[in-house]
């Protein structure tokens, strides 16, 4: 960017504000953007809100005379209340140590959920920085196993994610989502307030629901019988 006189812009509205264990996920590898882009958690999910970030140059160069004080505008924004929920998070979030929180809770619960990877055949990798955490599955080798796996991957790719979402919910009252559209990742974003409880509850869930998914035949394996059988009469 530098070199060609390009603009950085960094999207940090759901990796930002303490999401990976720094206030700015790209304080990870040293750079500095020339403008930040923040909302989602910066009110502390109370009202909606969102803020860009620029460097003072470029501020200049968009304001620099009164004719252009009201390029940008809009009719709901910089309302008191948005200003109030952000200044407010941002003081819990700093007297409350929540970024560095987030640190320690995420290597703690990447190294729990990264222990579980040897003893299943799904599992393939666990990766992420603080609380944000990707699952990623892929086939496995034992016959049975890759026979259901072909039958879901066949219907629509990234299916079975759901067999692993849906009990996390159902039975264990864990929100977790597949990272996109015909993905194998599951992407886990806890609230940068859990505890050490929550991390052992969430690690006891993922073990219960995988471990259910190496049992063929199974009730997991049910709820992907049903997940086919939907995905082959909307393709009908």
């Amino acid at each position: 960017c530098k070199k060609y006189g390009t603009l950085f812009v960094a999207d940090e509205i759901q990796t930002g504000m303490g999401r990976t264990g720094r206030f700015l996920a790209v304080e990870h590898w040293n750079v500095e953007p020339d403008m930040v882009l923040l909302s989602k958690s910066l009110s502390g999910g109370h009202v909606p809100v969102g803020a860009v970030l620029t460097r003072k140059s470029i501020f200049d160069k968009i304001f620099n005379q009164m004719d252009r004080a009201v390029v940008h505008g809009s009719t709901f924004s910089k309302n008191d209340l948005a200003m109030a929920a952000g200044i407010a998070t941002l003081d819990v979030m700093e007297s409350e140590k929540l970024i560095e929180a987030a640190a320690k809770r995420g290597a703690e619960l990447r190294l729990a959920l990264t222990r579980m990877v040897p003893g299943y055949e799904l599992m393939k990798e666990v990766r992420g920085k603080g609380l944000m955490i990707g699952i990623e599955f892929g086939p496995p080798k034992s016959l049975r196993l890759r026979a259901s796996w072909n039958v879901l991957e066949a219907a629509n790719k990234g299916l079975f994610c759901q067999l692993i979402t849906v009990p996390l919910f159902k039975d264990h009252k864990i929100l977790t989502q597949v990272a996109g559209h015909g993905s194998h990742t599951i992407k886990l974003l806890p609230p940068l307030t859990i505890t050490e409880e929550d991390c052992n509850w969430i690690e006891k869930a993922f073990d219960d629901v995988i471990a259910g998914s190496h049992k063929v035949p199974g009730a997991i394996w049910s709820l992907g019988k049903t997940l086919v059988d939907n995905a082959v009469r909307r393709s009908a």
